[in-house]
């Protein structure tokens, strides 16, 4: 008995040993790579025509497909990536034949484990992937077994008669110092079974329930059409939110377990579904089944409903609310300014800091909503009775709009800047003296 005891602790000792010796090598007390490009308004429209052109370029019908990116788009990219993650940082450098390929993440852990830093160098070939030694932290790893270990693993994840297929679509790929060329051949029986490959993510989607209960969601969605059959001449956003957190308080003071944050968060993707883009809907599931009445009454009211008497300031608190819900803070923030550059390039409407403002106040809402249950009810009973639209946004009186890339640059120069950074501090400021922000 003694001797099975002994051999069990020694097991659990060295089963222990090895994962910390492992951590150790994997996980790093510093990040090996620095950000060295931030977004700016040259960088948003690259970053829009880039990923226009890859989403092009993967629907493409042709053989093989050539998906070919240039040293600047990937940079453009990885100041994005930055900006949207602050915890991720990628640096990317193409030369003749070799791309070196290095990112960092920082972790929430005690600082000599903090970061988790990846460096691979990607050959140019023309007999699919080839890596060299790739490094996750100290700890070294031969190319081709990494290749290996995804074959082995994939089709856990995959349908086993997609995973070699997956593996093997690259042919080929072609590395100069200015641009990343990856010739891409899809399998006849991956074109064969696109439909069922869908119906099966759409099935997995439904079981995972990623983005709350589906039938929550549609009760809300309904109670929604039902209120606007009766309040179709509501210009304002506000009361069309104090509507659905008046059902959401309803539903959590009823049920005998903790679901504010829950029932907020199905009241607020309801509201989304209905106010953005029908896209938002993929992700959830089938939500709505409008009328043909019940269609025009949407666009036009997505066309009227405003906050401080702008459509577009409503459509950047929604969209921003959607983001949260379905991201995070930092992408939220991220992409209103990514969209603010865009504005800023010649023919837009301009950097707008009042469209900021709007992105940040949807983002808080969001996230006080649905964090806790604690601050989910606070929220319920803050929005629950609002009648103005001061309890969710300030006044946007001096915050500079219509800002050319010019000026910006002249006056802001970067998102880094003291005046850029002076000028998000007063918006979260503004943010700050409203009730519904100051909750924990």
């Amino acid at each position: 008995m003694n001797i099975i005891i002994k051999r069990t602790l020694y097991f659990l000792f060295s089963v222990v040993a090895l994962s910390v010796a492992l951590i150790l090598l994997v996980l790093q007390s510093s990040q090996h790579i620095e950000a060295v490009h931030q977004i700016d308004a040259n960088f948003a429209t690259q970053n829009k025509k880039t990923l226009q052109h890859i989403i092009q370029t993967i629907k493409s019908t042709e053989q093989p497909v050539l998906l070919h990116i240039t040293q600047n788009e990937i940079n453009g990219l990885s100041a994005l990536g930055h900006r949207t993650i602050p915890q991720f940082t990628s640096n990317i450098v193409l030369i003749e034949g070799k791309g070196f390929f290095r990112f960092s993440y920082e972790l929430p852990l005690p600082h000599f484990i903090r970061f988790l830093n990846i460096d691979l160098t990607l050959n140019a070939s023309h007999t699919g992937l080839d890596f060299d030694t790739v490094y996750i932290g100290s700890l070294p790893i031969p190319g081709n077994w990494l290749i290996a270990l995804a074959e082995m693993v994939s089709p856990a994840y995959i349908e086993t008669e997609f995973s070699t297929s997956l593996l093997s679509i690259v042919s080929k790929v072609d590395i100069s110092p200015s641009s990343l060329q990856i010739n891409i051949q899809a399998p006849n029986n991956i074109k064969s079974k696109n439909q069922s490959a869908k119906d099966s993510l759409f099935a997995l989607r439904d079981q995972l329930a990623l983005f709350g209960d589906v039938n929550d969601i549609r009760f809300y969605h309904q109670s929604l059409l039902d209120f606007i059959d009766n309040n179709e001449k509501r210009k304002s956003l506000t009361p069309y939110i104090a509507y659905m957190f008046s059902v959401a308080e309803k539903r959590s003071v009823i049920s005998n377990i903790p679901v504010a944050a829950k029932e907020n968060k199905a009241a607020l993707t309801a509201l989304v579904l209905y106010f953005c883009t029908d896209e938002f809907e993929l992700l959830i599931g089938d939500v709505s089944n409008y009328s043909p009445k019940q269609a025009l009454q949407r666009m036009r009211l997505q066309r009227s409903v405003s906050l401080r008497s702008r459509v577009d300031i409503q459509q950047h608190f929604i969209y921003s609310v959607a983001l949260q819900l379905f991201g995070n803070s930092d992408a939220s923030d991220a992409i209103g300014e990514l969209k603010e550059f865009l504005d800023s390039n010649k023919g837009g409407s301009g950097f707008s800091f009042a469209d900021l403002m709007a992105d940040r106040a949807g983002t808080r809402l969001a996230m006080i909503s649905t964090q806790t249950n604690e601050s989910a009810l606070l929220a319920q009973e803050s929005l629950a009775n609002i009648t103005s639209e001061s309890a969710i946004i300030p006044t946007l009186g001096g915050l500079p709009e219509g800002i050319t890339q010019q000026a910006f640059e002249k006056y802001y120069q970067g998102v880094k800047s003291t005046n850029y950074i002076a000028m998000l501090r007063h918006i979260d400021e503004q943010l700050s003296q409203i009730p519904l922000y100051q909750i924990q």
